[in-house]
């Protein structure tokens, strides 16, 4: 058998072989603000996932090589290098992301894979429940993957920890790792999770449902006499529930405007006249923006409200000096 025709295993590293829950306050944060460089850095200390740990050294015993293929980045290699000595991981090969590669996970896997194994029989790939496009691609091509769900313990300390089996609802398994001071009520757990989907199918239907929803606000947005938006795919699909819930908000203020405007009408004429042409205003300047990233970027307190229509206008009115 050739090299190129060898069975392999492919492993994640992090969310999958080192356990990452002490470093995602990195990523995830009341600040919103992602620091990737402190998220990495902090790899030494991850608590390894010691029961797939022993698989993949059973694995590579019996003669099946084992690929270590991470998003994590290169600039920390040498500390993964000394975490897998530490730990006593075998592997036979460590793919870490290049400096400064910005690509998706997914790219810069997939690209590993058909440069470097193209005739090799992937027997199984571990990959972490945070890259469900890897899960996928994979599963497109027909490659046996296991996705590796968050800790479902307590995670107070590494007393009890057990690797467990789950088939969800949708047939599909995942393996989660449970771990903490004890193991109460795990096998519940264990009872709840297989009652549902798994991620991957909760995902599927996460992005059925927002383009079902973006096919109705394209939909709205041509009744409206809207032009087109311009972007990616996603971008659009985005932007176009944004561009309803402010147009939503734009329709109730046009409706307070009826109601008050015999009254507003009779008090201070010239002011009112002035505020509905800002309001008209307003309404023709959003009706303009067809590029979905401003759409995107303006998103934050747009809403399908009162409130929110007068926000916006006031907004738009005095950016453009139209008050």
């Amino acid at each position: 058998m050739t090299a190129d025709a060898r069975e392999i295993v492919i492993c994640e590293l992090d969310g999958v072989l080192a356990l990452i829950e002490h470093r995602l306050h990195h990523l995830y944060n009341d600040t919103g603000e992602r620091n990737w460089q402190a998220f990495h850095a902090a790899c030494g200390g991850d608590m390894p996932n010691l029961p797939l740990i022993q698989r993949l050294n059973q694995a590579r015993a019996a003669g099946t090589p084992v690929v270590l293929l991470s998003g994590r980045g290169a600039e920390v290699r040498a500390q993964t290098l000394q975490w897998l000595h530490d730990w006593q991981i075998a592997h036979d090969a460590l793919w870490l992301r290049p400096e400064g590669d910005r690509r998706p996970a997914l790219a810069f896997k997939a690209e590993v894979i058909e440069r470097h194994y193209p005739g090799s029989r992937i027997r199984r790939v571990y990959e972490s429940a945070h890259h469900l496009d890897v899960a996928r691609w994979h599963a497109q091509q027909g490659t046996p993957c296991t996705l590796f769900g968050p800790n479902q313990g307590n995670g107070a300390t590494r007393e009890q920890f057990e690797l467990k089996t789950v088939r969800h609802a949708c047939e599909h398994v995942m393996l989660y790792p449970f771990y903490g001071d004890d193991d109460y009520a795990w096998e519940d757990r264990c009872g709840q999770l297989a009652a549902g989907t798994c991620l991957l199918c909760q995902a599927g239907e996460a992005e059925a449902e927002r383009a079902r929803q973006a096919a109705a606000a394209r939909l709205a947005a041509q009744a409206r006499g809207l032009p087109p938006l311009e972007g990616s795919e996603r971008q659009v699909a985005w932007a176009e529930g944004v561009r309803l819930s402010a147009f939503g908000g734009l329709d109730k203020v046009n409706a307070w405007v009826a109601r008050v405007d015999a009254q507003a009408e009779a008090e201070d004429p010239d002011h009112w006249r002035a505020v509905k042409q800002g309001i008209a205003r307003a309404a023709d300047y959003l009706a303009a923006q067809t590029e979905a990233r401003w759409w995107i970027d303006h998103r934050h307190g747009i809403s399908n409200s009162l409130d929110g229509g007068r926000a916006l206008v006031n907004a738009v009115a005095e950016q453009e000096g139209y008050f």
